[in-house]
């Protein structure tokens, strides 16, 4: 991923975020709000990407395995005959 310096994300926020976010970013030892937040918010979004790709992946999954499943299965005339045979021994 190129990370090219160029981008900014500006906000607003109540004074009391603020300080919340500037008092974890001291404690968790960044050098600055902003690189907290990012830092914060970088993680959280490679989370829930992962997150949601796996699920996504899952349901692929089980939809492909659900049409492999409702196909009609033809029998083989050895499982056919095995079936007669055991059906003849049962009567």
């Amino acid at each position: 991923m190129n990370e090219s310096l160029n981008a900014r994300f500006d906000t607003k926020m109540s004074v009391l975020h603020k300080k919340l976010l500037e008092e974890a970013a001291r404690l968790k030892g960044f050098k600055s709000l902003s690189e907290y937040v990012i830092t914060t918010m970088v993680a959280d979004a490679k989370s829930i990407i992962d997150s949601y790709s796996s699920t996504m992946y899952s349901y692929k999954d089980k939809e492909a395995i659900m049409d492999i499943l409702n196909e009609p299965t033809e029998l083989s005339d050895s499982f056919r005959k095995a079936s007669k045979n055991r059906k003849e021994k049962l009567d």
